[in-house]
């Protein structure tokens, strides 16, 4: 016997409920480390972004929570990030310490560090092991200089270490290569769509409505063109606006989509919607290569190939739904869910949208 229709709106509303509360915080997991390194003769001097939250981590016992200052001051946390951000020769860290570190105003904290690196030193090594502090899905993006020539990388628990090249040495042993950074970008770009919790959300807002096959084809396919357009513009500096600007109007258009299921007259094409919101989230996707600063020689292949991994992980999940979908629009659950559902949304864009302002 099929349960009736209170139990039903019922059980759509508890679920919205959860959505939100699962949600709210998910926009982006996984936290992110930045690294830069620049080389001047036989010190190289580094700089270190991370999230607070994970500079929280390394705090002594009984220190405030919310007081980063006397965490960066412990002697706790600067061996921390003299240990898990080292630059080797074969295989031994080169001596460092911490000269400075401060919170800045985008929230991150700025870690300044010099290493003694000997001048003639090759086969140079970056190694970065702080997802041992945080998890396994903590990344590191790490751009490097010497001898003129820009080594770029992605490191993680998987692969925590880049060869650096330079114009004067060939890498060593087993060093990491070309092949394995673009692989790297392309990992990148599939985690980065799979793990976007507001661009799929947003994607599954503007089909679950309802449609045929090819109006879901043409919706799929008009949010790929247009971030695709704004990720390559954006890659080439040709579009740069400010990242909280670019996050707050991702959850606005996630607000729009759902406010039109609720009130748009079923049937009205969706497409437009899909295009003209999909060249904000091509925002959204660029401002993590941002951090990359590549030089003209290689942002249009690290470009390319992050695009590539963001479309095969659209591709999976839209493998994914899309049948799942197409059963839903054909059962009597299908109005209730989209009614509640969207309301669930609209609640959780605004939740990121006063987050992202603030």
């Amino acid at each position: 016997m099929w349960p009736d229709s209170s139990f039903i709106r019922r059980a759509v509303a508890a679920a919205a409920l959860l959505l939100v509360a699962a949600a709210a915080a998910l926009a982006h997991p996984g936290s992110i480390a930045y690294w830069r390194v620049a080389f001047d003769g036989p010190t190289a001097r580094s700089q270190v972004l991370l999230d607070l939250e994970d500079v929280r981590r390394l705090a002594p016992q009984g220190a405030v929570a919310p007081d980063w200052v006397a965490v960066a001051q412990s002697g706790q946390f600067r061996d921390a990030i003299r240990t898990r951000f080292r630059i080797e020769v074969g295989g031994e860290a080169m001596p460092s310490q911490v000269v400075d570190a401060r919170l800045l105003s985008s929230g991150l904290v700025e870690v300044r560090l010099e290493h003694a690196v000997p001048a003639s030193a090759t086969g140079l090594v970056l190694r970065a092991t702080f997802h041992e502090i945080t998890d396994d899905g903590h990344r590191v993006i790490a751009r490097a200089e010497r001898h003129g020539v820009v080594t770029s990388s992605v490191l993680m628990a998987a692969q925590p270490a880049q060869w650096l090249a330079d114009a004067v040495s060939g890498p060593p042993p087993g060093a990491r290569g070309a092949g394995r950074w673009g692989t790297s970008m392309l990992r990148l770009g599939i985690e980065h769509i799979l793990t976007g919790y507001d661009h799929l959300v947003f994607l599954g807002c503007l089909l679950i409505a309802g449609g045929t096959w090819r109006s879901r084809v043409g919706i799929i396919s008009a949010f790929t063109v247009a971030h695709s357009i704004t990720l390559v513009l954006a890659g080439m500096r040709v579009v740069t606006p400010p990242e909280r600007f670019v996050e707050a109007a991702i959850a606005v258009s996630i607000a729009y989509v759902a406010i039109e299921n609720l009130v748009a007259e079923p049937g009205r094409a969706r497409w437009p919607a899909a295009f003209g919101f999909g060249l904000v989230h091509g925002l959204g996707f660029a401002g993590l290569l941002d951090a990359f600063d590549l030089p003209a020689g290689q942002w249009l292949a690290a470009v390319l190939t992050f695009n590539l991994g963001v479309e095969m992980g659209q591709l999976v999940a839209m493998a994914i739904a899309l049948p799942l979908l197409n059963v839903l629009s054909r059962s009597s659950w299908h109005a209730h869910v989209v009614r509640y559902g969207s309301s669930a949304v609209l609640g959780l864009a605004v939740i990121w949208f006063l987050e992202r302002l603030s």
